[in-house]
């Protein structure tokens, strides 16, 4: 990146391909398509760490070497439930319990791009997978989602691409949770 570019990026535990099938064809199954909108494509599949905004390559740097510096173990998540936003008509799948190790990941990034002089996220962390965007109604119920379990042994920083139609996520990096 050159030193006067500025980057849209964010961290996020990021699926595998098989998994981000599994999803897919879970969703498709249960009929979660149905409730109008845009669906996210399964490779943009993600559940965000901590969204960054633009940074530019020096904060960039910083934010790298926070993720590099980050000791966290590796977890199983269980997506396990479905959920919807009217606000934002943002359809998401997420988990009845959440790791106490995502948690930790997560407030070990918050505490560490503090040292980058980006500001603390204000809201509370609720982390989800968005699977469908501007949902014309609510989906159906949890019942009927077959719930999905992922081993997550890595994290992400993304960069988000504007393009026609959307947005593109391209990883840039990845560090690698220990299995303990």
């Amino acid at each position: 990146m050159p030193p006067d570019e500025r980057q849209r990026l964010f961290f996020a535990l990021w699926p595998d391909t098989g998994l981000r099938q599994r999803l897919k064809q879970r969703l498709t199954e249960g009929g979660f398509y149905g409730a109008g909108g845009q669906p996210v494509p399964p490779d943009n599949f993600h559940i965000t760490l901590r969204y960054l905004g633009w940074l530019s390559s020096a904060e960039r740097r910083c934010a790298g070497q926070v993720a590099g510096n980050i000791r966290a173990s590796a977890f199983q998540l269980v997506l396990n439930r479905t959920g919807y936003w009217s606000g934002s008509r943002v359809a998401w799948l997420g988990a009845d319990n959440w790791p106490a190790a995502l948690l930790d990941l997560n407030e070990q990034v918050q505490k560490g791009l503090e040292q980058c002089g980006l500001e603390p996220e204000s809201r509370p962390y609720q982390p989800h997978l968005t699977y469908l965007r501007k949902a014309a109604v609510p989906p159906g119920p949890s019942a009927g989602y077959v719930p999905v379990t992922w081993w997550v042994d890595s994290f992400v920083l993304v960069h988000s691409v504007t393009v026609p139609g959307g947005v593109r996520y391209e990883v840039v990096d990845r560090w690698i949770l220990t299995a303990d």
